[in-house]
């Protein structure tokens, strides 16, 4: 599965525009901080212009006030238009999900052709398994009937202190279908037979 890999191109298209987001935001608060000690000087000016009774200082003053407050709303303006992740369209936003939908749906093509080889090999040693497993079980029960019966139940013990019962009896209480590895195995691959 030598596939590109769109995830990771696109979390380094996130990083990239994280890093530049966090220095957009830093310049901008660096020059609202200017414009504010703008704004501030110019408030004084106003201050000093209105008591020296200078008109033409005045003018200035409340010029640059003016336009500082206005590159104050300007900034606040940027600022909340990158914190709220208006870098890109909605439109460009959706191509690059449908392009990491469409990374999946690969994956998943990929993944179903690459198991296909190995989910036959274990379905072949599934059926070799099972098939032994019911020879030997059958080859118990014949041993048993035709050969000499069976005395011993693993797990009990009789009046006698032993094992071994006074009557013959079965090898397995309940049929035996193999290891609990290859039933397991059994059940996905009766489930995953679509896939091989």
């Amino acid at each position: 599965m030598a596939k590109k890999n769109r995830a990771q191109e696109v979390q380094a298209r996130i990083a990239e525009m994280v890093e530049k987001k966090k220095a957009d935001l830093a310049a901008i608060s660096n020059k609202q901080a200017e414009a504010r000690t703008q704004l501030e000087a110019a408030e004084l000016a106003i201050k000093d212009a209105t008591a020296s009774m200078d008109l033409d200082a005045y003018e200035k003053a409340t010029a640059a006030k003016r336009k500082a407050q206005t590159a104050l709303d300007m900034y606040g303006g940027r600022y909340a238009q990158i914190s709220q992740q208006e870098y890109i369209s909605e439109e460009e936003s959706d191509k690059v999900i449908d392009s990491l939908l469409s990374y999946e749906e690969e994956l998943a093509e990929d993944f179903k052709k690459a198991i296909a080889e190995p989910l036959k090999t274990l379905a072949a040693l599934q059926d070799a398994y099972a098939n032994s497993v019911q020879e030997a079980e059958k080859t118990i029960r014949k041993w048993t009937a035709d050969i000499h019966a069976n005395y011993r139940v693993q797990g009990t013990t009789y009046a006698n202190g032993t094992n071994r019962s006074d009557s013959p009896k079965p090898v397995r209480m309940t049929p035996y279908m193999g290891c609990s590895e290859a039933n397991i195995l059994e059940n996905y691959l009766q489930k995953a037979k679509d896939l091989y």
